[in-house]
């Protein structure tokens, strides 16, 4: 398996695209990327699910990029993420069927995501992380 989807949550779109991973920069406008890995099999590091966004450490505003969440479920286990911005969400390897189902087609990846707002996005922080990355203010 080796699919990658292009989310952006300003136009509130995921779309299949090809060499997701060796094109992320390109795809999601910057050369500077960072990396969340949402599932990864620990016996084979060749497989996992990714998504890769803008590195957030030199970009002072988050808001306007827009917010979206990911969740995937392993067996009664809900993995959940917030990302800012658009992103390039990357499968490959050989993840379980349950897994692979999730994310194997265009038609499967945005039963994933959810196009979320910033207050949402706020109150996921607050409550999953301890804290928001971001302020309501200003």
């Amino acid at each position: 398996m080796d699919v990658s989807f292009l989310i952006d949550p300003i136009h509130k779109t995921v779309s299949s695209v090809h060499d997701g991973y060796s094109r992320a920069g390109e795809l999601i406008g910057t050369d500077l990327t960072d990396t969340a890995t949402l599932w990864g099999d620990a016996a084979d590091s060749d497989t996992s699910v990714q998504v890769i966004v803008a590195d957030d450490s030199l970009t002072n505003n988050t808001i306007p990029r827009g917010f979206f969440k990911v969740t995937l479920a392993l067996e009664n286990v809900r993995v959940e993420r917030v990302l800012a911005g658009k992103a390039v969400l990357n499968a490959y390897g050989r993840p379980p069927p349950d897994i692979k189902e999730q994310v194997r087609t265009l038609k499967a990846v945005p039963e994933r995501v959810s196009f979320i707002s910033v207050e949402d996005a706020f109150h996921w922080f607050e409550e999953n992380t301890g804290g928001s990355p971001f302020s309501l203010e200003g």
